[in-house]
């Protein structure tokens, strides 16, 4: 399963017209995907604000590269946990998207 976000893909399939015309052909298991694919860039915004909160100890020095290595660490964590249930957001979207 490729684990790849595209934001671009997300916001234009959710914005599209003719998505929102055809929601009962559309395959079930693209949509679970999409929506867990949400969820992950959510979820991952939740780990990036709660970040913040940690304050800066000082003791190890804090660069670039420590801050590309954290962004990927929370875009992997997200993707996981939406992956495994999440919370519950894909779910309700897909409930929604379904009737």
């Amino acid at each position: 399963m490729d684990a790849r976000i595209d934001s671009a893909q997300l916001l234009s399939q959710a914005t599209t017209p003719k998505s929102v015309k055809s929601r009962k052909g559309q395959d079930p298991e693209k949509l679970r995907e999409t929506t867990q694919q949400f969820e992950a860039i959510f979820i991952q915004q939740m780990y990036t604000e709660m970040r913040k909160t940690i304050p800066d100890d000082g003791l190890i020095q804090r660069g670039n590269a420590d801050e590309i290595y954290t962004q990927m660490l929370d875009l992997e964590a997200a993707k996981v946990t939406a992956q495994q249930g999440g919370i519950g957001l894909a779910d309700l979207m897909m409930e929604q998207l379904t009737k």
